[in-house]
């Protein structure tokens, strides 16, 4: 085995700094407490991935999660993170690691570390999408998959959150669910670290009630501070406030920073609200300098913000780049600059914004100029007022001072921090039923997860006129957050825009109401809305060049199986059973959670043998050979048939599931005679495509004898079981759907609440038996749409 130091400089060309090899030995710490600049990504990074695969232990390797989870506040950082982590893991030679980005939206990457949940990854994404899928709530994500992603994330994870002084109420919700975790258990041990030069511990423990705080700490050595950081250490700028005529503000802070921009060396100019970063920009525009401008903020498509960040990292050329930004920069952006020209900002986001700064500390003269944002009623926006008071008074006592970046955080004055709402052990309960009230509601997560000014919506752009109900979902490529404001209300209210129903499985017309937190809406991409350049445009009319969807296959709902329908063959129901039940007994013995006993594991195998027992219904056999591309060979039941056509059932709503798991309650079948855990089985198989789990009811307009799409008395068909036995046609009863102590949701709550499972483990359990499910479906394919 390699050591660490020959690891780092295999991957990184450069040796490690000492408290990075202390990580490596001793594993990361609860709390990692450095200054900008001082490799942090890196320290998170590679330290995880040699313990993980090289470490010489072996106990070590196996104790070491399979995954890791960066979390970043802004999502500007996202590609730029990506893109140094996959160069590392390509120095390194590392193809086996998954590298994943959790943006919302659907495509291949977002279905393969679902498939392959036993596989080494790394992911990397901001704090709305991880936590919110934390909170089985994923933003842009769909419905149907809300259970999946928390079920494998809160399993045998590393979480990084960086810069967490930056998080908002993400901070104290990311340190309830470690606290919860500990107490409710998973299904295999979660660690977390919190990273941030600034970090108070003491007070961790007064936000998250749950927590231990009882956190590890690791911060710089003498041997550190003397070593090769020294120099970044020891690097200053020079703190100096400039006065901006509030009425001329764009057009006279556009002429000092021409002015005071040198050759062949890169301004940053950091602006805290993207109405004033755009009007400064176009003005620094008019002036026509010399220089490269750049225009970088949160509101754009992903590929449009992977070209302004890279734009904005390139070396300058002889006449130099000014970047003119929002505060996306102040955290995980490996970026430099001689001058920088910023507005007055919270005193943790000053010293993030300074960290960007003469980073490296080969700038003779650099310079901080800061001035308050132009006066106005809501000139703090987005912070609080007595945020900006407070860093005035620090920067008053620091002006014309060249200060280093521990000499500004040694600086801070004490400032009582804000009050977010705090995540309880009840709210989380509550979370696990992801049933929408009966007007389609959802409980509301934003608070737990950003500011309010901070939230936001998704939205994408296509031809609307060209797309039908049945429309793929958008990919990530595709998705642009906007904040929910009265502009980006408009665009809804005044143009062509649509939503999906996840319960009908349809795009529908989008209003005013659908505008919410994490929602993604579709816009007509000839009414314009977005600029390639400027992002999110409400005023802008320009028709929007649109993206092609990365993934062909319909978007899982109530009403739609898209599963069913494969690019090979027919596939026999007694097939499809065993290979799922094979492929979850693979997946266990693989993944080996320790938290899971052997009767919980057997129930997850029998869950797989008879997950799909309700395809041998007339409802589903019908509509699986009317969508089929060729009749079939045989006399079936089947579970999937060839071809690509929406799979529609007569009557609506029908879920197989349901059927499968009434015919699991039926004691007359004798499936579960002797089985130690015969509602754990069930309700893994009820709630197999994540659209019916602990709510189980009619849909509106259905008689009082049918529940979704099943009726009381319905036959299913004769069906041959994967073990050889035979399952007769029998008469269905609703009796297990209805309220009371034997009825599937009074079994589930059971579930959900029993010490020994939990929301943890049984979300766990769920993901599994699904992964295997996909598994099986994708070997049936003759094309890779499913991989």
């Amino acid at each position: 085995m390699q050591s660490f130091d020959d690891f780092v400089l295999r991957a990184a060309g450069c040796p490690p700094y000492g408290y990075q090899r202390r990580l490596a030995e001793e594993g990361l710490p609860d709390v990692l407490r450095v200054p900008t600049g001082a490799g942090k990504t890196m320290a998170a990074v590679l330290p995880w991935l040699y313990r993980r695969r090289h470490h010489p232990d072996p106990t070590v390797r196996s104790g070491t999660p399979r995954r890791l989870v960066f979390v970043l506040p802004q999502r500007a950082l996202v590609e730029q993170t990506v893109r140094v982590i996959g160069r590392w893991l390509d120095a390194l030679n590392e193809p086996e690691i998954g590298r994943y980005v959790l943006m919302g939206g659907v495509d291949r990457d977002d279905r393969a570390w679902k498939m392959h949940p036993e596989q080494d990854a790394i992911f990397v994404g901001t704090q709305d999408m991880i936590l919110s899928r934390l909170l089985m709530r994923g933003y842009a994500e769909p419905r149907a998959n809300w259970p999946m992603s928390f079920g494998l994330l809160h399993a045998d994870t590393q979480f990084v959150f960086d810069e967490v002084q930056l998080m908002g109420p993400a901070l104290p919700t990311s340190l309830q669910l470690h606290g919860l975790r500990d107490k409710i258990q998973t299904a295999m041990p979660c660690r977390s670290m919190w990273m941030s030069a600034t970090l108070d511990v003491p007070r961790l423990g007064e936000v998250a009630p749950d927590l231990d705080p009882n956190l590890g700490v690791v911060e710089l050595s003498e041997d550190d501070r003397t070593g090769p950081l020294r120099v970044r250490l020891a690097a200053t700028r020079r703190l100096e406030r400039i006065e901006i005529d509030g009425k001329r503000y764009a057009r006279e802070l556009s002429s000092r920073i021409v002015s005071e921009h040198r050759p062949a060396t890169r301004t940053l100019v950091v602006l805290n609200t993207v109405d004033r970063a755009t009007e400064v920009f176009d003005a620094v525009t008019k002036l026509a300098p010399a220089a490269d401008l750049v225009l970088l903020h949160s509101r754009y498509r992903p590929p449009d913000r992977a070209a302004r960040v890279a734009a904005a990292i390139a070396v300058p050329g002889a006449a130099g780049t000014i970047v003119i930004s929002t505060q996306v920069l102040e955290a995980g952006m490996d970026i430099t600059s001689e001058l920088m020209v910023t507005e007055l900002a919270p005193w943790s986001s000053i010293v993030q914004r300074a960290g960007r700064c003469n980073r490296d500390g080969h700038a003779s003269d650099a310079r901080i100029l800061w001035t308050p944002p132009p006066s106005g009623l809501k000139q703090h926006l987005p912070y609080q007022a007595e945020q900006l008071e407070h860093a005035r008074g620090v920067l008053a006592d620091l002006e014309g001072e060249d200060v280093t970046s521990v000499r500004m955080q040694e600086a801070a004055r004490d400032l009582d921090p804000p009050v977010h709402p705090v995540l309880r052990r009840c709210d989380l309960i509550d979370l696990f039923d992801t049933t929408p009230d009966l007007d389609g509601n959802d409980i509301d997560v934003s608070p737990w997860i950003r500011d309010s000014d901070d939230r936001t919506a998704f939205f994408a752009w296509r031809a609307i006129d060209a797309m039908d109900e049945t429309a793929p979902y958008p990919a990530r490529d595709e998705l642009c957050p906007a904040p929910l404001g009265d502009a980006v209300r408009e665009l809804v209210t005044k143009r062509q825009a649509r939503t999906f129903d996840h319960r009908d499985g349809r795009w529908r017309r989008a209003i005013s109401a659908d505008v919410r937190p994490g929602v993604v809406i579709v816009l007509d991409a000839a009414s314009g809305g977005y600029l390639p350049d400027r992002g999110v445009s409400p005023k802008s009319t320009d028709p929007v060049p649109t993206l092609p969807p990365a993934e062909p296959r319909p978007v899982e709902a109530v009403e739609t199986d898209p599963l069913s329908q494969v690019t090979g063959p027919w596939v026999a129901l007694s097939v499809h059973l065993a290979d799922v039940e094979r492929e979850v007994a693979r997946l266990l013995r693989e993944l080996d959670p320790s938290g899971i006993t052997l009767e919980q594991r057997t129930a997850a195998e029998l869950a797989g043998r008879y997950h799909d027992l309700g395809k041998a219904h007339p409802t589903f056999d019908t509509s699986l050979r009317e969508a089929a591309a060729e009749d079939p060979i045989g006399i079936g039941p089947w579970a999937k048939s060839p071809g690509r056509g929406a799979l529609r059932h007569k009557p609506r709503f029908f879920r197989h599931e349901l059927v499968s798991a009434l015919l699991l309650t039926d004691l007359d079948t004798g499936l579960l005679d002797g089985v130690a855990e015969p509602d754990l089985v069930g309700h893994l198989v009820l709630a197999h495509h994540g659209k019916v789990r602990l709510s189980v009811r009619a849909r509106p307009g259905e008689q009082h004898t049918r529940v979704l799409g099943v009726e009381d008395g319905d036959m299913t068909l004769d069906l041959t079981l994967p073990d050889g036995r035979t399952l007769p046609a029998r008469s269905l009863s609703l009796e297990p759907t209805r309220m009371g102590a034997d009825g599937l949701t009074a079994r589930a709550l059971r579930l959900r609440d029993r010490p020994d499972l939990g929301p943890f483990r049984l979300a766990f359990l769920e993901a599994v038996v699904r992964s295997a499910d996909w598994i099986a479906s994708a070997s049936y394919e003759t094309e890779t749409c499913c991989e």
